[in-house]
């Protein structure tokens, strides 16, 4: 008897709007997707008319009447011609009605009920009701870590029963020259002026709520307590949402700490630079007040480096004890962690050895194999 495919449609149009994190979750899925796995066919649909990314008012909102077509009524459509018994979205939003589908969408946070004066009224009330809805009738819902989930739980009434926490994991870059001399020279002059410095680290978009200034107000404190050439490396790019950008207060804080020769904004850098600033950094310093998962964590524990994080939402629980906290709303707090892993190296070792073990937890094989399990169960209970 031949085993039954089960048919997975999978929306990739976010990979033409979404930045950072958002971005690599897709990537990285797709990447499992595409390997050989029985009894499983991925078909990966993308709308044909380009997303516009743009601040253009009459486009911006073409851009969000094609979105609603491409999520409410093309996808779904697509889908059922295909055969598809399930149809997986990582950007919150499946379509309403799925035509006998099973649909599961990724929330990798509840952002939208937690900070709603950082998102456009509009796309809330689209969201709230129709995208609200809509996941209420999926099969399941995916976030990335148990503290989402009770998050989206709380805000939503979403059952928990229906809100499966699937880990993440750090972004696969792929060590195409395996030659470390040649991976550095493939970094541009600017990264290798950071290279050739003592510096501490934060990989990420410069939003609000990665509490970027208390990060800068306290690096003053650790340059005053002894450590007065090194420098505070921040990689990311300006959010591309105004109501999430945090550049404008981030340049004022370094101007008032008169720190603009110590503080360095990269802005974006391709994988191979992230990758090399992330080895030589002396410690990464996570002070974010929320997240939903934060690979960043797990990406310095790949690459060895000490890690420090605030001791709030998910990050306990996705470092464990790979990590020492701190306090992100004491600014004092946060200073004198930062100087307690730079002064004591044996405790900065036994913080990467732990977060080694921390990370044997988390790998996309892993992630992807909870999903296709989850894509089983959807199809089971129909």
């Amino acid at each position: 008897m031949s085993m039954e495919i089960i048919k997975v449609a999978v929306d990739v149009r976010d990979l033409q709007i979404s930045a950072s994190g958002a971005r690599s979750y897709l990537e990285s899925v797709i990447i499992e997707f595409k390997k050989e796995h029985p009894g499983f066919a991925f078909y990966f649909l993308d709308a044909t008319t380009k997303a516009y990314t743009g601040n253009h008012f009459l486009l911006k909102l073409k851009e969000q009447l094609s979105y609603f077509l491409w999520k409410q009524i093309i996808l779904p459509y697509k889908s059922k011609v295909l055969g598809c018994q399930v149809l997986f979205c990582s950007d919150f939003m499946v379509p309403y009605f799925s035509l006998g589908i099973k649909t599961i969408p990724v929330f990798h946070d509840a952002f939208f009920w937690e900070y709603p004066q950082h998102y456009n009224k509009y796309w809330l009330l689209f969201f709230r009701n129709l995208g609200l809805a809509a996941a209420k009738k999926a099969a399941f819902v995916v976030t990335p870590t148990q503290y989402a989930s009770n998050q989206l739980s709380k805000y939503t009434g979403i059952p928990q029963s229906k809100i499966i926490a699937i880990g993440e994991a750090p972004k696969t870059i792929e060590d195409q020259n395996k030659d470390h001399q040649n991976k550095e020279n493939q970094v541009s002059t600017t990264t290798q002026d950071i290279l050739n410095t003592d510096y501490i680290l934060h990989v990420g978009t410069l939003e609000k709520r990665k509490n970027i200034p208390a990060l800068i107000r306290a690096f003053k404190i650790v340059q005053q307590s002894g450590f007065s050439n090194l420098k505070l490396v921040l990689v990311g790019k300006a959010s591309n949402k105004i109501t999430l950008d945090d550049s404008a207060a981030i340049i004022d804080t370094i101007n008032q700490e008169q720190l603009s020769e110590d503080v360095v904004l990269t802005g974006y850098l391709n994988d191979d630079e992230v990758q090399a600033i992330y080895q030589k950094a002396k410690l990464y310093v996570f002070p974010s007040i929320n997240e939903g998962f934060g690979i960043p964590v797990l990406e310095a524990f790949k690459y060895k480096v000490p890690v420090v994080i605030a001791n709030n939402t998910c990050l306990p629980e996705v470092a464990g004890l790979g990590a020492k906290s701190f306090d992100p709303f004491e600014v004092t707090d946060i200073a004198q962690t930062i100087t307690l892993l730079l002064n004591d190296e044996v405790l900065g070792q036994s913080y990467i050895e732990k977060g080694n073990a921390q990370l044997q937890n988390f790998s996309w094989e892993k992630t992807g194999q909870s999903l296709m399990q989850l894509f089983k169960k959807a199809v089971a209970d129909s």
